[in-house]
């Protein structure tokens, strides 16, 4: 059976021109030509103000027509205001994080969090309020979402992240990911946007990459930060693709999957 799977950072739908903020209608325009049987979105709002407190997760899989979505917060409160880290019972609330949509039947969901690196003391460039001209970064927390679904060559599990910009620590949060995959029945694919480069991401989660190719800046792609990567038992059929959309600054890139 062969499995067409796409890793899209979303950007949360701003539109790839700077036209304005973004908007549902617009955001379901620009996705609607996506191919693919599951699809992994990183940097999705829900019901954030900046994004017209859409459920950018649910626009998406209703003009794409698939069935299983979910979406899981890196964390939940205002992208510009007061956030924390999700807990059980946070529900529908405001949040930040990825998503997974599936036209194959899910067999079962999971989330990992994954534990965000120290601050960095940045220099401060442009306006803004600063201290000698540095400011403070607070790395926020991340999320890993798996799910399990159901092929005709038994389960596939499929995990959805985002990762730090501080390389130390996206390799950590790369590894802790491969290894709860790892554990989920089937066969094993990532996707996502890990902010690191191909060969070290090979090398932090054990996995291998199908799927190499510039997703990013999109008007001028350039690195390879946008993976796609595999254990045993799953090979690319043919080479990737990219698709250039409407709204983000990054390439969709995609890939069919053989689990024979």
């Amino acid at each position: 059976m062969t499995v067409r799977v796409l890793t899209l950072n979303l950007q949360h739908g701003l539109p790839a021109d700077g036209s304005g903020p973004p908007d549902a209608a617009s955001l379901a325009e620009a996705v609607v030509g996506l191919d693919a049987d599951v699809v992994a979105l990183q940097e999705v709002d829900r019901g954030q103000a900046r994004s017209g407190r859409a459920d950018q997760a649910r626009v998406v899989a209703d003009a794409l027509g698939t069935p299983w979505v979910r979406f899981a917060p890196g964390f939940v409160g205002s992208a510009r205001g007061l956030r924390r880290r999700p807990r059980p019972g946070d529900g529908d609330r405001p949040g930040y994080g990825v998503a997974l949509l599936s036209r194959l039947p899910v067999l079962s969901w999971h989330v990992r969090p994954l534990r965000p690196g120290p601050p960095r003391v940045l220099e401060r460039h442009g306006d803004g309020w600063s201290v000698l001209g540095r400011y403070a970064r607070v790395d926020p927390w991340r999320v890993c979402l798996a799910a399990v679904v159901r092929t005709d060559d038994g389960p596939l599990a499929i995990g959805c992240t985002h990762l730090s910009v501080d390389v130390p620590t996206a390799r950590r949060q790369l590894a802790e990911s491969a290894a709860a995959l790892r554990v989920l029945p089937g066969r094993h694919v990532l996707l996502g946007d890990l902010n690191l480069a191909g060969e070290d991401a090979e090398r932090a989660s054990g996995m291998r990459a199908l799927a190499v190719a510039p997703t990013f800046p999109a008007h001028r792609p350039r690195r390879e930060i946008d993976h796609v990567l595999a254990g045993p038992g799953v090979q690319a059929v043919g080479p990737p693709r990219t698709s250039q959309l409407a709204v983000s600054d990054h390439l969709g890139l995609a890939v069919d999957l053989s689990l024979r």
